[in-house]
């Protein structure tokens, strides 16, 4: 399908479309919203698209949503983040991200989490695990929504003409939009790849519970490294004798060369 075809399409169904994509999104599938977003913003323009019915249906969906994973976060706590986060391209620093940002701006920073990619989904449950009450969530979680969604819409209304003249452009162009989603696919497969091979290289440096506890025994120099999240030991506050916490992030130059002069054990969730 050429660009020209889905302009096409989005005028005739985007109030159903859109909010299949923004649920995408929210579960962590990289489609193509905030494009969809600008063209119906420029289709609106040339009053062949309607913008409040647009962003009242992705409202209503987008709040269900959200709702049902804030639901699952504060009934369930934090090892449901730890679950979604492996959706994200970059699990690794998504929980830890996402708590920063959480506990630095509370819940003002749902206004800005679809902004941010892999945010839309882990800030709704991260909310429920902070105990934010439901009817202020309701509130950020819409502000935070219509934000989103006007925001691009009105960008594409504003640039309805240019947007146009780039889908024309674009239509005429079918190979290299092929490029560019290739392109796009590559990183993503790309990504993935170096993931596995990292785990697998820490799988290969792994030592098992009952190594570990029979070389303490014995009395050898090992530091174990506790370096799970905040949000992960209050979740689990549990951790191996004589272990020390340390969180990535405020980790300094000395502390690593402090660690350095002996033999290491890191472990997290």
């Amino acid at each position: 399908m050429n660009p020209a075809d889905s302009l096409e399409l989005l005028a005739r169904y985007g109030a159903v479309i859109l909010p299949i994509l923004v649920v995408a999104e929210q579960v962590g599938v990289p489609l193509p919203a905030v494009p969809a977003l600008l063209g119906v913003g420029a289709l609106a323009a040339t009053g062949r698209g309607s913008i409040p019915l647009v962003l009242g249906a992705i409202t209503v969906v987008a709040l269900t949503v959200d709702l049902a994973w804030y639901e699952v976060g504060r009934r369930r706590g934090a090892p449901v983040l730890a679950r979604l986060c492996r959706l994200s391209l970059e699990p690794d620093s998504c929980i830890r991200r996402t708590q920063d940002i959480f506990v630095r701006y509370g819940v003002r920073g749902m206004l800005v989490a679809k902004f941010l990619p892999g945010l839309t989904t882990v800030m709704p449950p991260m909310a429920g695990i902070f105990g934010v009450g439901r009817l202020r969530f309701v509130c950020y979680e819409i502000l935070g929504v219509l934000l989103w969604a006007g925001l691009w819409t009105w960008v594409g209304y504003l640039f309805s003409d240019a947007i146009t003249t780039i889908v024309a452009q674009l239509a005429r162009l079918e190979r290299a939009v092929g490029v560019v989603a290739a392109v796009v696919a590559g990183y993503i497969v790309a990504k993935y790849v170096r993931r596995r091979l990292f785990l697998r290289a820490l799988r290969i440096a792994r030592i098992t519970p009952e190594t570990l506890k029979s070389r303490l025994a014995a009395g050898e120099a090992v530091m174990i490294v506790d370096l799970r999240t905040r949000l992960e030991v209050e979740a689990t506050p549990f951790a191996i004798p004589g272990s020390r916490w340390m969180s990535i992030d405020e980790l300094d130059q000395h502390q690593w060369e402090f660690l350095r002069s002996r033999e290491l054990v890191l472990y997290c969730s």
